[in-house]
């Protein structure tokens, strides 16, 4: 699984950096990770003047990069029906409802750009899932992203209480 990061045109498009991630995913399996599912869950932006072109949730325009690089079926992605998350806190707790609904082994490779995956989504996945046995985690960094280091420190920050609150729950 990944996460979304930014739109080009307004929302119309994927970002530079949204494809750098979705880049990370055909490495990973060039690189032999056994990838037999891919789950994206997330939705439209909630801010309509800063993306007042984006028509589409961002997992099927992920969905549709993936499909057409040529690396990935289309049925072996799983886009989420909920077009409401949009934080990383949301899309986490969505991909582990669609992995529970569609019964998606718990072997989990999260991709995305390397300091958003460490410390925030190493840290949240970690706290929600980590220990237990129906999952397995895994992360595969993409260093060459860029990244606000206080936007991620804080982000960690926000998401620890946010992630033991929802261990709990999941």
């Amino acid at each position: 699984m990944t996460y979304p990061q930014d739109f080009s045109d307004q929302g119309a498009g994927l970002g530079p950096q949204t494809i750098l991630r979705l880049r990370q995913i055909v490495l990973a399996r060039r690189n032999g990770r056994d990838i037999q599912a891919i789950v994206l869950a997330c939705g439209l932006g909630p801010d309509k003047t800063e993306y007042p072109r984006q028509r589409r949730p961002f997992s099927e325009m992920m969905k549709d990069w993936l499909v057409a690089e040529g690396t990935f079926q289309a049925d072996m992605i799983h886009c989420s029906m909920d077009h409401t998350p949009w934080n990383c806190i949301e899309v986490t707790l969505e991909t582990i409802r669609m992995v529970r609904e569609k019964k998606l082994p718990g072997n989990i490779l999260v991709v995305s750009t390397g300091y958003h995956l460490y410390p925030r989504m190493w840290t949240t996945w970690v706290l929600i899932c980590g220990g237990k046995k129906e999952w397995r985690l895994a992360f595969f960094p993409a260093w060459e992203g860029t990244y606000d280091i206080l936007h991620e420190l804080l982000g960690t920050i926000k998401y620890i209480p946010l992630a033991l609150w929802h261990r709990w729950r999941c």
